[in-house]
């Protein structure tokens, strides 16, 4: 039974907005509403979903629709559930209220990425009614604890649970969106991340009273090594991948916009100081948590040691998390066929190999050897401020825009599945 676009496109809309009003902010989390939400929708369709929950309410939810030729890597589309907090004074609509309003739907994780949790579901849900078969198996994974280091999410899996989310390929977010640079379009598509390296340093000094000022206390010294990262880039390494997008793109490596710069260097960035417990003491300590991040080729004790140049060898430096950097070969059959469909989807634009400074689900897959890229389309205009809003307040997605990529979503994955889109849609 092939199923009416338009009516796919309506339901796709509406699932995205339901998922908008399930309030999954992480921490603390609570991504089983979500995941419930899901497993009810795929069940109406046929189709046997497995709920994963480490701990309560953390519920990540794997499903499978099998294909024709298993000895195929499975194509998994994977996503995340959970959204980062909101300052809701903030926001010109309710975060969670998931509004339709000046040609988009409004809410807090409308890009990041409940979006894409509606396309997969839907993509899933009509492929199992269509009755087509596929050639390969078609995972989908709605993760939870994407936004706080994956413990509970993708990590978990990989590591408990590898043959619910073993597969050859992989899509998942952040890439496929319009980025204009003078009067040309790009696509970027994710095939390489950063690592992350999260620290904490800590420096001691001795206690006093808050009446009797002097330069050595710990907070001093804290506020001089902030200011030393602060002003102190780490060494520029530029790698193979982001020659190729520079050339792809005619931007000499000195001339590279701001943008590009953490994709030529490993960074560091103070996101939290905790100094003091008392209005008129002289603290002994000072900490402050460092947000690090790896290029392909680096790892942890390499950023480690680049670090200790920076702030000399009295702090202590203390790994609170890490995961190593990811990175995938844009010569395969799957990145030829985003490139071209992409390409052919908006006619005179390009797509390119990119790099994420961030960090995804993705580098967790990697270690199971799936090939994975970033590939949530999206078409924007150029007055859209869309990667501010990844996180920011007032976060929308453009209907019209999510229309363009979802049917450009579902032209990539029913080809590489091998179907064709009549096979499924009308």
């Amino acid at each position: 039974m092939r199923i009416p676009w338009e009516n796919f496109e309506r339901e796709t809309l509406d699932h995205l907005r339901a998922l908008i009003r399930l309030d999954t902010t992480n921490p603390p989390g609570n991504e089983k509403i979500a995941a419930n939400y899901m497993a009810r929708v795929l069940a109406q369709h046929g189709i046997d979903p497995i709920l994963i929950e480490p701990m309560p309410r953390r519920t990540s939810l794997i499903a499978r629709v099998a294909g024709a030729n298993r000895s195929q890597g499975p194509l998994m589309l994977s996503s995340h559930t959970d959204v980062v907090p909101v300052e809701s004074s903030r926001w010109s609509r309710d975060p969670f209220g998931g509004d339709l309003a000046d040609g988009c739907v409004w809410g807090r994780g409308a890009i990041d990425m409940k979006a894409k949790c509606a396309m997969d579901l839907m993509l899933m849900s009509a492929l199992k009614r269509s009755g087509a078969l596929a050639q390969r198996d078609l995972i989908l994974a709605a993760v939870a604890d994407e936004e706080a280091g994956s413990e509970l999410g993708a990590r978990y899996l990989v590591e408990h649970h590898p043959d619910l989310v073993n597969a050859g390929f992989v899509l998942n977010e952040t890439g496929g969106f319009t980025m204009f640079i003078g009067e040309h379009r790009f696509y970027p598509i994710q095939v390489a991340e950063k690592g992350f390296v999260t620290v904490r340093m800590t420096v001691a000094g001795s206690p006093g009273h808050g009446s009797m000022p002097r330069s050595d206390t710990a907070i001093a010294w804290m506020a001089e090594l902030l200011t030393r990262l602060t002003h102190t880039p780490m060494r520029q390494r530029l790698t193979p991948l982001v020659r190729t997008t520079l050339n792809e793109l005619g931007i000499p490596p000195d001339k590279a916009p701001p943008l590009f710069r953490p994709m030529m260097a490993n960074t560091v960035c103070p996101t939290i100081v905790h100094a003091g417990y008392k209005d008129n003491v002289i603290p002994g300590e000072a900490t402050a948590v460092l947000d690090g991040r790896t290029l392909p080729g680096e790892d942890e004790k390499s950023f480690l040691r680049e670090l200790r140049d920076i702030v000399g060898p009295e702090p202590t430096l203390e790994v609170i998390k890490s995961a190593p950097p990811a990175e995938a070969s844009f010569d395969t059959p799957l990145f030829r066929l985003l490139r071209s469909r992409t390409e052919a989807a908006d006619p005179g634009a390009r797509a390119i190999p990119w790099m994420l400074p961030g960090a995804t689900d993705s580098k967790f897959y990697t270690q199971l050897g799936a090939i994975c890229y970033g590939f949530s389309p999206v078409r924007l205009e150029p007055k859209m401020p869309f990667g501010s809003l990844y996180h920011g307040n007032d976060e929308r997605m453009p209907v019209d825009g999510l229309f363009w990529g979802l049917r450009l979503y579902a032209d990539v994955v029913l080809t590489f599945l091998g179907l064709q889109f009549k096979d499924v849609f009308e």
